[in-house]
């Protein structure tokens, strides 16, 4: 009987431990997801760097309107999943943006194309990174588009810089 005893003691003890783990973890997980500020969207005559300086920030800021509104429609999805997946992007640089190839993006031909580079250090939310880009600095790219000089520029690509 007393090792049967002990057996349930340790076993809801550990039961109880692997419980307080899952909350702890679900704790984090919700904090470092919310919402911390509004980002501004840039006006219709913003440089591409300042729609991509935008951009970052409101992942940073878990500001997911603001981030996928400065999205094309058909790649508003890519910034959805980087804000619910991304904790802090910090010390962000800006480049100076570039004309860029037709390569592999989905921009219509009509449209004017320029990319950007940008290096950040990022940390992912608990069990959020997407298992290909590491966490501490990071050196990434965006293309953007834009069909008319009239027109905002828009994030339609991203990747490797």
């Amino acid at each position: 009987m007393p090792r049967l005893r002990r057996t349930a003691r340790v076993l809801s003890t550990v039961v109880a431990a692997v419980l307080a783990l899952a909350l702890a973890f679900a704790a984090a997980d919700a904090y470092t997801g919310r919402q911390t500020r509004e980002v501004a969207i840039p006006p219709d005559d913003a440089t591409p760097e300042q729609v991509v300086a935008a951009y970052v920030d409101a992942l940073d800021a878990h500001d997911c309107d603001t981030a996928s509104a400065l999205r094309t429609r058909d790649s508003s999805e890519s910034a959805l999943s980087w804000c619910e997946s991304v904790a802090s992007l910090e010390e962000i640089e800006v480049g100076v943006h570039f004309p860029e190839s037709r390569g592999y993006t989905e921009a219509e031909p009509r449209e004017e194309l320029v990319g950007v580079g940008v290096t950040f250090n990022l940390q992912w939310r608990p069990f959020r990174d997407d298992g290909w880009i590491e966490e501490g600095r990071t050196t990434w790219g965006y293309t953007l588009a834009r069909e008319a000089e009239t027109h905002p520029w828009r994030i339609v690509d991203e990747g490797t810089a």
